[in-house]
């Protein structure tokens, strides 16, 4: 999934519900971490928090158009698809590793 672009926002203001489902989506299927991802974004970590459990509890998330089963749903799919590159970068990393060492003996 690709960053969101951050609205211009006044001090105080309030992020517009697309930028906060779009934000979560982005931290979730990103594999980074919540202070990263806040950090790139411009957000505290604690707003992030708190707009995914909104989406996670809430059956219309500030007025968009999605259901709670929907939500939650894509929340999982996107947690595990980040679980999942995180394990592959993991096994592309080992693999490198291995390919270097039997090259080495094989020298």
């Amino acid at each position: 999934m690709m960053k969101p672009n951050r609205p211009n926002i006044p001090k105080g203001g309030t992020y517009p519900p697309e930028f906060r489902e779009e934000a979560v989506r982005y931290w979730l299927s990103s594999g980074q971490t919540l202070n990263a991802v806040a950090s790139d974004l411009g957000l505290t970590p604690e707003s992030l928090r708190m707009w995914r459990k909104q989406m996670e509890t809430t059956p219309s998330f500030e007025g968009v158009s999605t259901t709670a089963v929907q939500t939650t749903g894509e929340l999982a799919l996107a947690r595990e698809v980040g679980q999942l590159k995180r394990e592959l970068e993991a096994m592309t990393r080992q693999r490198d590793i291995l390919k270097k060492a039997i090259a080495q003996r094989s020298a």
